[in-house]
């Protein structure tokens, strides 16, 4: 290849003024909602220009699973950034206290799970699950925690910090299942959604039977989707037992056959990705995906020198 026909880069950041070289990660603060007897963690990473372009409105990635998963996003996003694949964005983590340790992330069952009966997906599945870990009655609060996060945080959140009218909200796992809800539930409080690994028939198929009762009443559903797995989740007996791979096929199915106006969604299966190690694939390629028109326009083209 000749000099003439070198790719070259052209970071965004290097062109402003003071920008830093990653996003700023704010001191996760301790936020007490109104439905909610204790405390939830949120923790911010602004934009790596933020503080130099005081009239630009950034885009928001809202990750479910705060001391678990937010890490990751930002450095997805910072590395994303660099390479000119997305434009910058503001990643807010909504979760447990750190320091409440596994017993704090476990109330996720709780505040995921849609309204309905009991843990498990249904038929066989629950009764796998049943018999080595039964679940207990337990409160069902997606409602609250929905309300929570798009009606009181939300607004607080706006308020301090420069939003666009752009927001992604990303689940894994449980938050794949409470993503699922929301979609139905509130179905224009988010404009594009991140759905990995999803226990989407868990509760009983609750969240097929809210889509049944929406798709009655509605024929539009104008969000984007990204649905990923890992296709060695169904190597992991407690994995099949959630019915991980086949609840998200049947999601991805369900949706594009129903063809609601105005629904994108894409979806890709990671043949050799286990539940933990896809959640970083399928973060990297939603965002590459939901931006690819912005990143055209900011160099992740590399166009070639003259």
């Amino acid at each position: 290849m000749s000099a003439s026909s070198h790719a070259y880069a052209n970071p965004q950041l290097a062109l402003v003024p003071g920008a830093r070289a990653n996003m700023e990660v704010l001191e996760t603060r301790r936020v007490q909602s109104e439905a909610f007897d204790y405390e939830h963690a949120v923790t911010i990473a602004l934009p790596a220009t933020y503080r130099v372009q005081p009239e630009r409105r950034y885009p928001v990635l809202w990750v479910l699973d705060d001391p678990l998963m937010t890490r990751s996003a930002i450095a997805t996003v910072d590395l994303l950034v660099s390479g000119n694949m997305i434009p910058e964005i503001i990643v807010i983590g909504v979760g447990s206290p750190s320091e409440e340790g596994l017993r704090g992330v476990g109330r996720r069952i709780v505040e995921f799970s849609p309204p309905g009966e009991g843990f498990a997906a249904p038929g066989l599945n629950r009764e796998a699950v049943q018999s080595v870990a039964p679940f207990p009655p337990y409160p069902h609060r997606a409602h609250d925690f929905l309300a929570f996060l798009v009606d009181e945080l939300r607004p607080q959140l706006g308020a301090e910090l420069r939003f666009a009218d752009d927001h992604i909200l990303h689940g894994h796992s449980l938050g794949g299942l409470f993503a699922g809800y929301t979609l139905f539930e509130r179905p224009g409080a988010f404009d594009r959604m991140i759905i990995g690994s999803p226990a989407m028939a868990n509760v009983d198929d609750a969240v097929f039977k809210r889509e049944s009762e929406f798709a009655q009443a509605n024929d539009a559903l104008p969000v984007e989707l990204f649905v990923g797995a890992g296709g060695d989740e169904g190597n992991e007996w407690f994995l099949n037992a959630g019915g991980i791979l086949s609840g998200t096929a049947r999601f991805i199915e369900l949706l594009n056959l129903r063809g609601y106006e105005g629904l994108e969604i894409k979806s890709r299966f990671y043949s050799s990705e286990n539940h933990y190690t896809v959640a970083p694939r399928i973060m990297s390629d939603a965002l590459r995906h939901f931006y690819r028109e912005e990143a055209a326009q900011i160099g992740s083209s590399w166009p070639q020198k003259p």
